[in-house]
């Protein structure tokens, strides 16, 4: 089950360029975005190792579990915020793929349609699927788009309108101070792992540590990718004004004799479908978290379903809501916010699963 461990972060990390991450660090690219990389970098590594240390110490077990024991008080808040927090991850998630899809593909069709598509798509898929069958869902469209991504990757990388100029320019401000902004962004492509807080459960062996130091790896590129390249593309200064610098990006690549020409119909069908299983992943956190708070495992299957209908109709009508009463610009500002209390909440949580994992260390 490891591999699958991998899936969540790599799943993480391709919703980084999808969502609000590279807008935030190219609009700080002069004012210590060069810096937030390797600093993200070394934070999210940090959080990344002392959160497998942690939960390695309770195989088989979620965060529901594993706080069991302490004050019921301070365990129902504690979950109930951080249910929050993932349901809010999957909603900027989706807002932002519905604005690009409407944008993009069908400018005619208003927001509140799009996103009721996707809703149903995705409260189905939720109140059908345990968390072994999403995981399973996950591997499925890892393998099936992995040949667009390295399609994507490779154009991206040997384009001659690529101007390796532009990216030096940025970097000469690489000792600029980064803004709490820039640091929350730039670490948030490591913070698939920590959906481990449920997923746990269904994984049958603990995570093993020999691979660990790819990642590290794997998201600084990530990073690199996400930012340099759209910088390398439209300019220093021109990239500032994109509001969807990698749609823009895909839309300027090319495959000239290929059977689809544009690659922005390749980059928005990846888009679709990785904004989708992301989603679907952090509302079956919040749900799974929700869950446990009340106790549902004593109630009946009849209570059971009907408990998880209202919470996942909830959550669609919350979205919803959102949609319809903020703005783009809001959107952003809303997405920025999540993703500066998303790194000390994680910070917490890594702290409190530290403590935990010395306790039962210590056998207390």
């Amino acid at each position: 089950m490891n591999r699958y461990f991998y899936y969540l972060i790599l799943l993480n990390m391709l919703v980084n360029v999808f969502m609000y991450v590279p807008s935030i660090l190219i609009r700080e690219r002069f004012d210590g975005a060069v810096l937030a990389l390797p600093l993200g970098v070394l934070i999210g590594t940090i959080f990344l190792f002392l959160f497998v240390f942690s939960i390695n110490k309770f195989p088989k077990l979620g965060l529901p579990e594993i706080i069991e024991h302490t004050p019921k008080v301070f365990r129902n808040i504690f979950l109930f915020f951080f249910a929050l927090i993932w349901f809010f991850a999957g909603s900027i998630t989706l807002l932002a793929f519905n604005n690009v899809i409407i944008r993009f593909i069908n400018p005619d069709i208003t927001g509140f349609n799009m996103i009721s598509a996707f809703l149903v798509l995705i409260i189905m898929l939720l109140s059908l699927l345990r968390s072994d069958k999403i995981l399973y869902t996950l591997e499925i469209i890892f393998i099936l788009n992995l040949p667009l991504i390295l399609i994507i990757m490779l154009q991206a990388y040997t384009n001659n309108y690529l101007t390796i100029d532009s990216v030096l320019e940025v970097g000469t401000h690489l000792f600029e101070v980064p803004s709490l902004s820039a640091i929350a962004a730039a670490s948030f492509v490591f913070s698939g792992y920590a959906n481990l807080v449920i997923f746990n459960r269904v994984f049958k062996e603990k995570i093993n540590w020999k691979l660990l130091w790819i990642i590290p790896i794997v998201g600084f590129i990530n990073l690199i990718t996400s930012v340099l390249i759209p910088i390398g593309f439209w300019g220093a200064d021109g990239v500032g004004d994109l509001t969807y610098p990698w749609i823009a990006t895909s839309d300027a690549l090319r495959i000239e004799f290929g059977p689809i020409e544009r690659l922005t119909t390749i980059f928005i069908l990846l888009y679709v479908s990785v904004a989708t299983i992301s989603t679907v992943v952090h509302w079956h956190v919040a749900l799974e978290i929700l869950k446990s708070i009340f106790h549902v495992k004593k109630f009946k299957q009849k209570k059971k379903t009907i408990f998880t209908w209202v919470i996942l109709v909830i959550f669609g009508v919350g979205v919803i809501l959102l949609e319809m009463n903020i703005k783009e610009n809001t959107i952003f500002r809303f997405g920025e916010a999540w993703l500066n209390i998303r790194l000390f909440s994680e910070a917490f949580l890594i702290i409190l699963m530290v403590l935990l994992s010395r306790r039962k260390k210590n056998g207390t």
